[in-house]
């Protein structure tokens, strides 16, 4: 059976998302840009491209140098003049895509003061990330255990520091009576696991857009913290 699921199998009873609310998704995309680390001199973007279409599809492990050149369509040595280890495409690869799930967050933050929107939001752009950019959040979400040295130390930091902003966010809603839920560290887990399972069925095929899903996602992650059912059911 297919891991990938058509959206009109799973979701053909969400009402789409407002106008409004696909306005907001897309100027937090706008804000958040592209990470600075994500492209490079050279021949960078194409072996990073061929890389995370291997990596995702393969795994890291399941991934040679001389398959990269392959799609490339190149010989091995020479791929050695742009990168020098499958260890460095996966460093590179996994630290832009956590620069990009920051700033993302950082954009739907900004993008109100509202903390249950910000809780939306928040959970909108992450799964924008990873229907956007799926290749490269399957090997972020994948692959951490296969990184090495000080990329490893910073890609843990700055998950450590994704995901404190989720349980202060709802702990802030909590000590404000607008969130109703016992462990904020335990909804925060919750909430981005069930995000981020997105990059494994979603299919442009089907009546919904990536906006739409995403706002339908952050109206989950309300329910989760036990919202006021009013405010799950307004879009931004």
């Amino acid at each position: 059976m297919s891991s990938t699921v058509r959206r009109s199998d799973t979701l053909s009873a969400v009402s789409p998302a407002s106008s409004a609310a696909s306005a907001a998704y897309e100027a937090i995309v706008l804000t958040a840009g592209e990470p600075s680390s994500a492209d490079g001199p050279g021949r960078w973007p194409d072996v990073r491209e061929a890389a995370l279409s291997l990596f995702s599809a393969r795994g890291y492990h399941g991934t040679t140098m001389k398959d990269v050149a392959k799609v490339l369509g190149v010989r091995a040595p020479s791929l050695y003049n742009h990168v020098e280890s499958k260890q460095e495409i996966l460093q590179r690869i996994m630290v832009s895509g956590m620069h990009r799930l920051l700033a993302f967050q950082d954009a739907a933050l900004a993008s109100t003061d509202d903390t249950a929107e910000q809780l939306r939001r928040m959970t909108g752009a992450h799964v924008l990330v990873h229907i956007r950019h799926r290749h490269s959040a399957m090997v972020g979400d994948r692959e951490l255990s296969n990184l090495e040295g000080e990329a490893l130390d910073l890609v843990r930091s700055e998950r450590a520091r994704y995901e404190q902003r989720y349980r202060a966010l709802i702990q802030r809603g909590v000590d404000d009576g607008l969130f109703h839920v016992d462990q904020p560290k335990v909804a925060t887990f919750a909430i981005i696991q069930m995000a981020s399972s997105v990059s494994v069925w979603f299919n442009e095929d089907g009546p919904l857009s990536d906006h739409e899903v995403a706002d339908e996602y952050g109206a989950l992650a309300l329910r989760i913290v036990g919202a006021d059912p009013a405010r799950v059911d307004i879009s931004a």
